[in-house]
């Protein structure tokens, strides 16, 4: 039996499948849970026939192939790194689809880019229910591939963004988006069109259960916001260094009270003295510091430094440190 010998009353499951493979050798974290994903639906909804549960056993041997042909990484064994590793890669592809449309660039590859941005995306399931900012963007990818590929059969050029907000992915056209879906043909975009994993890519996947029994999710909280939605505080200028005192250009200055040339003094920079937070730090607060702590090196393994600017100022702020205050930092 194959991997793509789905069968009819599960198929379902295979966009996920679909897209799991397609990456495989371009992000296998993200592939492992696209197929992990796809094994949960069917397990969750129940496999009704032999045909459906000998798929599903072999399914499930094939994912423990993958977790063994990975090796240890964080992004499986740790639920916040996995979180912040499977949302970056589908908001890479989303971002990507959303400059083009809204540049007035939009095609057909457009439109397979937000389709397959809005599966990525829906993997987060995976660790618990999703973020409102998630789910709105898995919707809207939805509309805009049907909207873009429905302009394409049409003959007129798709309208860049979206027309009315958001919004209108609900209602009329909302309902259209399945039936659009069903009558596209949606091709997964080339691979060069997914972006790469970083270069220190190694490690073990947890343990997949081998009998109909629910893969075991890890738990964890609520699905981060989009890194592009939060805005942090501007980060402060850095002290300047204080100049050193000479006397070559200096003008001459008038003695205060003594006939004895006043001798040199190099000034030292100013040592910054770190303020306790102005209230006790809550175990929530730390948690969800450590949090975007641990985002902020997922960014960086990206190269995304911006994203992990961001992440590490909210970090700060989580535990009393702002801009409002220095960001713990008196000078004296």
């Amino acid at each position: 039996m194959k991997i793509n010998d789905i069968p009819h009353d599960i198929k379902y499951i295979t966009p996920y499948l679909q897209r799991g493979q397609e990456i495989s050798s371009i992000d296998p974290v993200v592939s492992y849970y696209a197929q992990y994903y796809a094994a949960k639906l069917v397990i969750a909804r129940g496999p009704s026939t032999k045909e459906t549960r000998d798929y599903l056993s072999h399914l499930l041997d094939a994912l423990e192939k993958q977790k063994e042909a990975i090796g240890t990484n964080e992004a499986i064994t740790n639920d916040i790194v996995g979180i912040a590793h499977v949302e970056n890669f589908g908001l890479k592809i989303f971002t990507k689809a959303d400059n083009e449309d809204r540049a007035g660039k939009a095609n057909k590859t457009t439109a397979k880019s937000f389709l397959a941005a809005s599966i990525f995306l829906e993997l987060l399931k995976t660790f618990g229910d999703l973020d409102s900012s998630i789910e709105e963007k898995i919707k809207y990818s939805k509309w805009k591939a049907a909207d873009i590929m429905k302009a394409l059969r049409e003959g007129r050029v798709p309208t860049p963004g979206p027309p009315g907000g958001i919004e209108q992915v609900e209602g009329e056209e909302g309902e259209e988006v399945e039936q659009e879906q069903a009558n596209t043909d949606l091709s997964p975009p080339p691979v060069s069109e997914f972006p790469s994993p970083p270069s220190n890519f190694t490690a073990p996947l947890p343990q997949t259960p081998r009998t109909p029994q629910a893969p075991q999710a890890p738990q964890a909280p609520q699905a981060p916001q989009a890194p592009q939605a939060p805005q942090a505080p501007q980060a402060p200028q850095a002290p300047q260094k204080p100049k050193a005192d000479t006397t070559s250009d200096a003008s001459p200055v008038t003695p205060v009270s003594s006939n004895k040339p006043p001798a040199v003094v190099i000034q030292q920079p100013a040592v910054p003295q770190i303020s306790p937070p102005p209230n006790a730090v809550s175990a929530a607060n730390i948690a969800t510091a450590q949090k975007h702590a641990k985002w902020a090196i997922s960014a960086l393994n990206y190269d995304d430094i911006n994203n992990a600017r961001l992440q590490l100022l909210s970090a700060l702020n989580e535990i009393g440190f702002n801009a409002e205050n220095d960001f713990g930092f008196g000078f004296e």
